[in-house]
């Protein structure tokens, strides 16, 4: 578990000095806080779809993304602790209406595609790896255009729950279904398809965090530090509940996926969710503050899970 310590150690300081580099063009101008939407689109609509299907398509086979039961049922009773940690500890902070929701949002959902698979493909190359990020993506994207599209349009009077179905078809469900019928009936794809769609899926690493580290650098820090509740979520979701769910996750799954889930629920807030709450004019500035918060702290705090873990 030791080697294990220095792996994650050594891609934080990685995945810190490029978000410096994003923070720093940021200050320089050399990205604009005009050039951050077209940008956050191309690394949603493109680069992370291109990873997810590069992942599933070509790395993971039926037999072992059957066996994957019990780490699904993981998923799920991460989801249900996340959901039920942000509930308490808004009603425990006093947030209302429109923060309130963005609060638990942002309680429930990591930044998976920004910042967790391009950490836990750097830290393990055993197969079942991708099993685990194929199975977790189709979990939280569900889950996150209908319970999170939901939280951030509740406050809507006219807003419809059902409608966020539609938001399920987006680039990355689609490129998980296209993948997914690709290796069940095991369709051959031209190898150099394969290698177009993975060198776009393999710019994640770098790109996703540059702009991480430029969206930083346009968030008021005087505000931020002014609100308790956003360091209140950031010590529960990224420390304290890592810790038990990797207890609790001990009882049933393996050493790999047990470590690789409690990874990815101490990750920082979803990006996404920021994005969605700014499209139906939900509290978008609170969800910024979270966000800038939660992924400053991810570089002390995912070291100091992974000690942890590792001595239990």
């Amino acid at each position: 578990m030791t080697g294990q310590v220095v792996v994650v150690v050594d891609q934080i300081i990685i995945f810190a000095i490029i978000m410096t580099i994003g923070f720093i063009a940021a200050k320089t101008n050399v990205i604009t806080k005009d050039a951050l939407n077209p940008l956050s689109k191309i690394i949603v609509k493109i680069i992370i779809p291109a990873l997810i299907f590069s992942i599933v398509g070509n790395g993971v086979t039926a037999k072992e993304f059957l066996i994957s039961g019990r780490f699904a049922l993981g998923v799920l009773v991460c989801f249900f602790l996340l959901i039920l940690g942000g509930m308490v500890m808004s009603k425990l902070c006093k947030l209302e209406s429109k923060t309130a929701n963005v609060f638990v949002a942002l309680s429930t959902f990591g930044n998976m595609g920004f910042m967790g698979i391009p950490l836990i493909l750097e830290i393990f190359k055993e197969p079942v790896a991708q099993v685990c990020i194929s199975v977790y993506t189709i979990v939280d994207m569900a889950l996150l255009w209908t319970f999170g599209v939901y939280l951030c349009s509740r406050h809507q009077n006219n807003s419809k729950p059902l409608s966020a179905v539609r938001n399920m078809i987006n680039s990355t469900t689609v490129a998980l279904f296209i993948a997914f019928i690709i290796m069940i009936f095991k369709i051959p794809v031209p190898d150099m398809l394969i290698n177009i769609i993975s060198g776009i899926g393999g710019t994640s690493k770098y790109l996703t965090l540059m702009y991480l580290g430029s969206s930083l650098a346009y968030v008021s820090v005087c505000k931020t530090i002014k609100k308790p509740s956003i360091f209140i979520l950031t010590i529960v979701k990224m420390l304290i509940m890592p810790v038990i769910i990797y207890f609790i996750l001990g009882f049933f799954l393996p050493q790999i996926p047990r470590t690789i889930l409690t990874i990815i629920v101490g990750l920082p807030s979803m990006t996404t969710v920021a994005m969605i709450a700014t499209s139906y004019q939900s509290d978008d500035e609170y969800a910024t503050e979270i966000i800038f918060v939660t992924t400053l702290a991810s570089i002390i705090t995912i070291p100091i899970v992974s000690v942890i873990t590792s001595m239990m």
